[in-house]
């Protein structure tokens, strides 16, 4: 079997496996890694590990986007200290402590595939407080600042991975000159990553129809890995301003004017949802293949010891986790907002409590698999990476995953009312402005879209009640083109 075959057989997996494991209830990445784990069985596959450059440039890319692309500037500005400063610390201390415990209980591990792991070990995702279905709600505040910093500790982890590539390819650089040439790679890849957004917003206001927008949007992240590759940038800060100079600049807040259609916007987001889920699914796939070949390089490392291992880890990230999260917990916003959650539940929310939950609630990102995957061939003990940090996102992602909603109704974390009334405020804002509209403003859509941006400006609702009342205007909008437009995409250009 061809590389391209198996490659094609991957993708065919990908979507019953994730509906079968919808069917049986068992946990999804269980079942990918053990799936892969079954096709490595298979004769006649194509030698060798994935190529890791095929991730780097295929699978990051697109993954990083669709994480930000539905996240605006306004939630950086209201988490500074509880998402962003509190991410750069974490980040921080967990990379050198976790490679010190790594080398600690791996003695002869090299700094370099220790690093690696500590950089698999500062990545982690929020997700499960704001996509998945019958999610645990928990008030706004804390979710925002795990979010916040979930994007600045991926920020940090992955202009690290660069360093420590650096290092092993041409030599461990001086501190000053590392610490140089991380600066300078984060502020002009986020420099460069505004550039690109607003190319690409200018592109698609003009580009017709709505499939050609689109591809103009999938273009963009890969755009921005080519040029931060190219200029010495760093790939996660240029895609991830990208994708905020995009979410923020589609509607133009002084007019509520898209700058896109708003077929292309309502398709646009189930597309990045779906690419996203089908992409974070083939790497449990790949990884899960994968593991056969690094047990076999482990050679000297006991599998109970590289077990034992990712467990002593996984307890330290967690610890680390916890003792951020506190710090986050005291500071104003969380503070009031557990203020208010005790008043509703009739009891003490203690800051332990709520720090616990915002610590338990980080589970090791997908995106570690990357990481562990893509080490270079020059780098030593590949292998015994790759089984740690498998263990490591596996036992997080199932134990944490499976026991988050318990945590959150223990803690009385629990708030489903928060978002309800922010939907019904912004509900009712968007009614008055569409009926104070005036004439010829799109049936009044621009108006309500003005109103919204206004809302979230001020802090009164949250990003995922703003993207919903915006997709529910972009429908209304479509549906008030009339039956001329009924055709998704009408008249794209024929291959």
């Amino acid at each position: 079997m061809t590389a391209a075959a198996f490659m094609g057989m991957v993708l065919a997996l990908t979507g019953p496996l994730l509906a079968v494991s919808r069917l049986v209830g068992l946990p999804t990445p269980l079942l990918l890694v053990g799936a892969g784990l079954a096709v490595s069985a298979l004769p006649g596959l194509p030698p060798g590990p994935v190529e890791p450059q095929l991730l780097i440039s295929l699978f990051l890319p697109p993954i990083i986007y669709a994480s930000a692309i539905r996240v605006s500037v306004h939630l950086f500005r209201f988490t500074l200290g509880t998402g962003v400063a509190v991410g750069i610390g974490l980040a921080a201390v967990t990379i050198p402590a976790v490679a010190l415990v790594a080398r600690l209980m791996l003695p002869g591990l090299d700094w370099a595939p220790a690093l690696l792991l500590g950089i698999v070990g500062t990545l982690f995702d929020t997700r499960i407080f704001h996509e998945a279905e019958g999610r645990p709600q928990v008030p706004r505040a804390v979710s925002d600042a795990l979010k916040v910093r979930e994007i600045v500790a991926r920020i940090a982890a992955l202009g690290a991975l660069a360093l420590v590539v650096g290092a092993v390819r041409e030599g461990a650089p001086s501190p000053l000159g590392a610490a140089g040439a991380f600066a300078w790679a984060l502020a002009a890849g986020v420099a460069a990553g505004w550039a690109l957004g607003r190319a690409a917003l200018w592109l698609r206001k003009r580009a017709k129809p709505a499939p050609v927008e689109i591809a103009v949007s999938v273009a963009l992240p890969y755009l921005c890995a080519l040029v931060a590759n190219a200029l010495g940038l760093s790939l996660s800060a240029t895609i991830i301003a990208a994708a905020l100079t995009v979410s923020t600049g589609e509607v133009d807040r002084e007019t509520g004017e898209t700058r896109s259609s708003s077929e292309a916007r309502i398709s646009a987001t189930a597309f990045w949802e779906e690419l996203s889920l089908l992409l974070s699914a083939m790497l449990f796939l790949l990884a899960g293949r994968a593991l056969p070949r690094a047990l076999e390089a482990l050679e000297s490392w006991p599998l109970w010891q590289t077990a034992g291992t990712a467990a002593a880890l996984a307890a330290l990230i967690l610890a680390l986790q916890f003792l951020f999260s506190l710090v986050a917990a005291c500071l104003p916003a969380p503070a009031a907002a557990l203020r208010n959650r005790e008043r509703e539940a009739g009891r003490e929310v203690t800051r332990l409590t709520a720090a616990g939950v915002m610590a338990w609630a980080c589970t090791p990102s997908i995106l570690g698999i990357v990481v562990a995957l893509s080490a270079p061939p020059e780098m030593g003990d590949r292998g015994l990476t790759l089984v740690v940090a498998a263990f490591l996102i596996l036992g997080g992602v199932v134990v944490q995953g499976l026991t988050l909603g318990a945590a959150v109704r223990a803690a009385s974390l629990g708030d489903e009312g928060e978002e309800k009334r922010e939907g019904e405020l912004a509900k009712g804002v968007a009614a008055k402005a569409a009926e104070g509209a005036a004439e010829g403003e799109e049936g009044g859509h621009d108006a309500v879209r003005r109103a919204l941006l206004r809302l979230r400006e001020d802090d009164h609702i949250g990003d995922e009640v703003l993207q919903k009342m915006l997709r529910e205007t972009d429908l209304s909008a479509r549906a008030a083109e009339g039956p001329a437009a009924a055709l998704p995409g009408a008249g794209p250009p024929n291959p």
